[in-house]
């Protein structure tokens, strides 16, 4: 996706000024910031600014998510589950936690339990975990739970959307057979800059 920049600026068109474009990253950033309507600290000041920018990236995919994405059934609450083996669970909670979204509330849940995972609108697994992944996609699979992660597989094991770096921006990739499945709506706009596959479950 050549003008994922452009494209990312065009899916949340609403939430920042043109003239905050100096850079990539810099674009990216200030998007964020404004997705979020909060000012993006360095939360964790010994993380790479590289890396930072990268994790506001996708929480602001995320935060859009909650936007693009109709949910069969939602409460006044947005339940996000985060599973992480680093801080992106932390990172993710500083941002989003409290947060507002079509007059919702954004609640983070750390390291979600089953029991938890079962009360989760969304699901976002950090980094590339294979190990155990289709388990945990199939305790939620047509559960009405939208499932994203970071890595290049994800999709492929049955993942709905992936969140996959590539170069120096952001691929949206929608497995849309798993999110019909899950009686979940994706937007239109959405699909228009996203690579959309039919993959179903990633089983044999």
């Amino acid at each position: 996706m050549k003008a994922i920049g452009s494209n990312l600026l065009r899916l949340a068109k609403d939430i920042g000024p043109p003239h905050l474009r100096r850079c990539r990253h810099a674009r990216l950033l200030a998007l964020a910031c404004f997705a979020l309507g909060c000012a993006l600290v360095p939360v964790f000041p010994k993380v790479q600014a590289q890396v930072r920018d990268d994790r506001a990236v996708k929480a602001a995919f995320v935060y859009n998510l909650t936007k693009y994405v109709e949910w069969p059934q939602l409460s006044d609450d947005i339940v996000i589950g985060i599973i992480s083996q680093d801080s992106t669970g932390e990172f993710f909670k500083a941002i989003l936690d409290g947060k507002s979204s079509e007059s919702r509330t954004i609640r983070i849940l750390l390291s979600p339990s089953d029991q938890d995972l079962q009360r989760c609108n969304l699901v976002y697994v950090a980094g590339a975990q294979q190990n155990n992944l289709r388990a945990a996609l199939d305790r939620i699979r047509k559960k009405g739970v939208l499932t994203v992660g970071e890595a290049e597989f994800f999709t492929r094991e049955g993942g709905m959307i992936g969140l996959v770096t590539v170069g120096d921006h952001v691929q949206i990739q929608v497995n849309l057979q798993q999110t019909r499945e899950s009686g979940l709506k994706i937007s239109s706009r959405l699909l228009s800059i996203a690579v959309v596959s039919q993959a179903g479950s990633g089983r044999d």
